[in-house]
């Protein structure tokens, strides 16, 4: 199991950067409204898209299901 943990980190931690990166240049984030009270910026998907992809690459049998993408199926 810790060969999992430690790419999930390692995932994490690429996301953290996009949204630290961009913390620092709030005034150029997009913002769109999903739903009433439901946002979504270009950060949050940038960020989920980090760790599907650096996932992907470690397990690229598997499947992932992400708040702003949706379901992607896996290969199993």
């Amino acid at each position: 199991m810790q060969p999992m943990v430690n790419m999930a980190l390692r995932a994490a931690r690429k996301a953290g950067d996009i949204i630290s990166h961009a913390y620092n240049d709030l005034d150029n984030v997009n913002v769109e409204v999903k739903n009433r009270n439901d946002f979504v910026t270009e950060v949050d998907k940038a960020a989920e898209l980090a760790i599907i992809e650096s996932l992907s690459k470690a397990y690229p049998d598997h499947g992932f299901y992400g708040e702003e993408s949706g379901l992607r199926e896996g290969k199993g």
